[in-house]
């Protein structure tokens, strides 16, 4: 399986330590890694949360229904009862 990892922007892509080579179309967008080596990349210096190569292994999902907040107009999760930027109550779209 693989898994999608950011690049920073100007980063076409990177070399592994076993010699494997992932190279992106455009600079700054995104490659896709086999799985022993995003965790690798999760545990480097350069990947996880905050640095320089990001996202790798998370997963994003999306729901039909929403809830949007009348202070912030935004629309969150359809079982995000109150608002998780500011705390008001939202209410069903």
């Amino acid at each position: 399986m693989a898994i999608k990892v950011n690049l920073p922007p100007g980063c076409k892509g990177f070399d592994c330590k076993d010699g494997t080579r992932y190279t992106a179309a455009r600079a700054g967008t995104h490659v896709m890694v086999e799985d022993r080596h995003a965790d690798a990349l999760n545990k480097s210096q350069f990947g996880g949360d905050g640095h320089l190569i990001g996202n790798v292994g998370r997963e994003s999902f999306g729901t039909k229904r929403g809830k949007k907040c009348p202070t912030c107009r935004r629309i969150w999760n359809v079982w995000n009862d109150t608002c998780p930027k500011c705390g008001t109550v939202t209410e069903e779209v």
